[in-house]
């Protein structure tokens, strides 16, 4: 007799609290279809606050509704108070939802949560683009992420979209979230993204001093992309800073390999063997680079410089020689350099270039050559009248 009753007691208490459960979700539910958001949000908190309908999924999913349907009237009718019905609404129904399926074991939840969790993600996705248009990289990061989230999420279960992940990782990189950049850039490495990628990852690297990692990204990726330049011209330019002038032109020449009509990878050689002071070698790339891009006129003063610089090493050795012959056949040979250097610098002054910055270099050599001609020629385009 002890026993029935217990058992009686304690089915007396699953009555009364199912019906109870059911009522508070019917009111929210019938409050919201009404339009009545701050009324149906007072029951929905009531129901979240409570110890034990809180343990019950439903709970939170109609909280969830809630938010996104509040969301949604203040979409349509432009209204701030239901848009704003909680403060960081959307990430609240993203709250509520990933708790209902947490307390949802069977998954009886899991047709509703998908379509509104669908829903919410492109709302997440809409937030992001829109704080990433401000300049609220941090705040973009935190939407495209819940975004991910929630298409990874067990209920949607399915693969994020490569530019929602492209996204995440502009975000983290602007919001110098070096790691996760990283991460989601990695992400799109594996899948082959696009060159931009990669050099966003490089420059990634470069950001937290890993060099390391940072080389074998652009080596990796050089093979990876067909449009190979920038990367090609980044790897070389970082071999050359750490004083690996012999790597940076295997770089350079396997590229030159590939493609021997890229006016670039010449001039990158020819820039690296100038600042090397090999400038025999130097010229023997620029005037490669010269007759690719027969237009490109600072290619004509960086020749220009080399000559000159190779006439002023002539005559400072000639300062050791005691051999009057044989100063005077290095004299000769400083004024050869000298002459070709002059006429490199024609050769860009006959095109009438209006570059200003072209225009100084050639002024400078003019004027150290002693060309008084073409000194006062280009005398006021530089200096102005």
């Amino acid at each position: 007799m002890k026993k029935f009753i217990l058992l009686a007691l304690i089915l007396s208490g699953c009555s009364v609290l199912s019906p109870l459960k059911k009522s508070r979700v019917v009111s929210v539910n019938h409050l919201v279809q009404a339009g009545k958001f701050a009324e149906a949000k007072g029951v929905a908190e009531d129901m979240v606050s409570d110890e034990t309908l809180a343990e019950w999924a439903r709970t939170w999913y109609s909280r969830g509704y809630l938010c996104l349907a509040a969301y949604k009237e203040g979409q349509r009718k432009n209204d701030k108070n239901l848009l704003e019905l909680y403060p960081d609404q959307l990430y609240v129904a993203y709250g509520s939802y990933s708790k209902a399926a947490s307390l949802d074991k069977k998954g009886k939840l899991d047709k509703k949560l998908a379509v509104d969790y669908v829903w919410l993600a492109n709302e997440l996705v809409k937030l992001g683009e829109k704080q990433y248009g401000s300049r609220n990289y941090a705040d973009a990061l935190k939407a495209f992420e819940h975004a991910i989230l929630i298409m990874q999420g067990p209920v949607v279960s399915s693969r994020p979209d490569d530019n929602l992940v492209y996204n995440t990782a502009l975000s983290a990189y602007e919001s110098k979230d070096w790691d996760k950049a990283i991460r989601y850039l990695g992400h799109l490495q594996e899948a082959n993204y696009s060159v931009n990628v990669a050099y966003l990852i490089y420059n990634a690297y470069l950001a937290i001093g890993d060099m390391a990692k940072a080389e074998k990204v652009l080596k990796e990726s050089i093979d990876k992309y067909e449009d190979r330049e920038k990367l090609v011209l980044l790897l070389a330019d970082l071999q050359e800073n750490r004083n690996d002038k012999e790597s940076a032109l295997k770089t350079l020449d396997k590229a030159i390999a590939k493609n021997p009509s890229n006016h670039k990878y010449h001039l990158a050689k020819g820039l690296i063997n100038q600042k090397a002071e090999d400038y025999e070698d130097a010229i023997s790339a620029y005037e490669e680079a010269v007759r690719l891009a027969p237009d490109e006129l600072m290619i004509y003063i960086n020749i220009a410089t080399c000559y000159y610089n190779i006439g002023v090493g002539i005559e400072e050795n000639t300062r050791s020689i005691r051999n009057i012959s044989e100063v005077k056949r290095e004299k000769e040979k400083s004024a050869a350099a000298f002459a070709s250097a002059v006429s490199w610098l024609d050769r860009a002054y006959e095109e009438e270039p209006e570059d200003k910055a072209l225009l100084e270099k050639m002024y400078d050599l003019y004027r150290l050559l002693r060309v008084t001609e073409k000194v006062n020629g280009l005398e006021e385009k530089v200096n102005g009248p």
